[in-house]
């Protein structure tokens, strides 16, 4: 899995959805400085996570899952 093109995958759908990296934290139970890690491919996102996310950016998780 490539982190850099999942943190862009997941900062493309909030922004389309306007959302800060905040209010995406919020929904989520998580602190903005995770949701920036992801975005920059610091790091990933657990599967729970992941899921978490995808739900409140109305996108299926495997969206961000592919290559």
């Amino acid at each position: 899995m490539d982190t850099k093109k999942l943190g862009k995958k997941i900062k493309l759908a909030r922004v389309e959805l306007d959302l800060t990296q905040t209010q995406l934290a919020k929904k989520i139970d998580a602190k903005q400085k995770s949701i920036s890690r992801y975005e920059t491919g610091v790091s990933l996102p657990s599967i729970q996570t992941l899921v978490k996310i995808a739900k409140v950016l109305k996108k299926p998780a495997g969206h961000f899952l592919e290559e």
